[in-house]
């Protein structure tokens, strides 16, 4: 506790034009600070303050910044200025394969020696000597097949390191280009058609492939139950078989028989796979050529 009988006071006016001088003060001894007379504000060191945070012969605090470091998804690591590891959470320990390991006090680069030359080192190196922070995207050192978001910046005296796995969504934009690819080989065959279904089996997305097929352009045939444009007597199967796809008990090859615009009938040879999103089914893909009869 402060005693009133010792303590220092000055002006916050004052405080203000003579800053450099009342903070030397404020590092050996608390000093109040007045407004109009009136005792506000306590003005100190910092060191002194967390000192008095603590009760005398309670335990010290815990510190909130490692207890939250410990409960985020992404891992964490601190190090110092020597690049010393001050700490790392749980998370960091996971991705990193050090599950067991206990890194407090050890060089960054001989806890870690997969980062030692790489580009994270370089953007560690950045971060502690330019204080800007740095992200990148690179393939994780210590997982095969695997990519990590890495970011660093200042933290202190030192260097943070976060690490999150975004392994998902490399992958799933890599499938998307390959998806992309597929499409514009379908189109460049020339014989081959697709169209995307609702769970309802309503048409959502059809390629030029299939306009063609049938004689009516994208928009006309968007929201059309793809049944419909099946040949009557056929049409009981087909959606037999569109809903066991659509329930996912086994995608189908089938063959049936479509209407056109101009009342012709087109036999072909059909795959429909189930569209598995991540709340489970969200459609089928169909893709289809014309068959060969006799």
């Amino acid at each position: 506790m402060l005693d009133d009988r010792r303590r220092r006071s000055v002006p916050a006016a004052e405080l203000v034009r003579n800053f450099a001088h009342w903070r030397e003060v404020g590092s050996r001894e608390p000093v109040m600070v007045t407004h109009h007379g009136r005792e506000t504000h306590v003005f100190m060191g910092l060191d002194r303050f967390r000192t008095m945070a603590v009760e005398d012969g309670a335990p010290p605090a815990p510190d909130r910044m490692i207890e939250l470091a410990a409960r985020i998804h992404q891992g964490l690591i601190l190090c110092g200025a020597d690049l010393t590891i001050d700490y790392a959470n749980g998370v960091a320990l996971a991705m990193t394969r050090r599950w067991d390991r206990q890194l407090q006090g050890h060089l960054l680069w001989d806890a870690f020696p997969e980062l030692s030359g790489t580009l994270t080192e370089a953007h560690i190196r950045h971060s502690l000597a330019s204080g800007e922070a740095s992200a990148a995207d690179i393939p994780s050192p210590f997982r095969d097949d695997s990519w990590l978001h890495l970011q660093t910046f200042p933290f202190g005296q030192g260097v943070a390191i976060l690490m999150r796995d975004i392994t998902a969504d490399m992958q799933r934009h890599r499938l998307a280009d390959v998806k992309s690819a597929i499409l514009k080989a379908m189109s460049v065959h020339g014989a081959m058609a697709y169209a995307r279904v609702s769970v309802r089996g309503f048409i959502e997305v059809v390629d030029d492939g299939f306009c063609a097929l049938i004689g009516l352009p994208q928009e006309r045939l968007a929201k059309v139950a793809i049944a419909d444009l099946v040949e009557l007597s056929a049409r009981p199967l087909f959606r037999a078989q569109l809903e066991q796809v659509l329930r996912g008990d086994g995608d189908q090859r089938i063959a049936t028989r479509l209407l056109t615009n101009d009342g012709a009938v087109i036999h072909i040879d059909a795959a429909i796979a189930r569209l598995h999103g991540i709340y489970g089914t969200e459609g089928a893909v169909m893709l289809m050529t014309p068959a060969e009869t006799a």
